[in-house]
């Protein structure tokens, strides 16, 4: 009986700190606390010279390029530096986010390699 009580309590300590380190990270995926910030955002990717539409650009990260990001924007950022650091790592892309979030002042993300 107290062995399940103690798993109880490290399983409990083990999400209580999932969430407070989530809390001080960009993307906060396992995050518990309700999305705080909406971003506008639109990406613009360009390889070897040729702009891709919004729908290739679609097919090549498997997401949505274009539109409102109920999550953190670091998401996508990670998303397509994961994609441009593995399988398109010789595409030579350059890639460009310009955002907004919560209304702010637009940004502009750049992806370097």
């Amino acid at each position: 009986m107290k062995t399940r009580f103690y798993f109880g309590i490290l399983f409990l300590l083990l999400q209580v700190g999932a969430v407070v380190h989530a809390r001080f990270i960009p993307e906060r995926f396992f995050c518990w606390a309700p999305y705080d910030s909406h971003t506008k955002f639109e990406t613009f990717v360009t390889i070897n010279g040729k702009t891709l539409s919004q729908q290739e650009a679609e097919a090549r990260y498997r997401y949505k390029m274009k539109g409102w990001e109920q999550r953190s924007i670091d998401n996508i950022f990670s998303l397509i530096s994961q994609y441009e650091d593995t399988y398109g790592k010789t595409d030579n892309a350059q890639v460009i986010v310009k955002y907004s979030t919560n209304g702010h002042d637009e940004k502009e993300w750049i992806y370097k390699r």
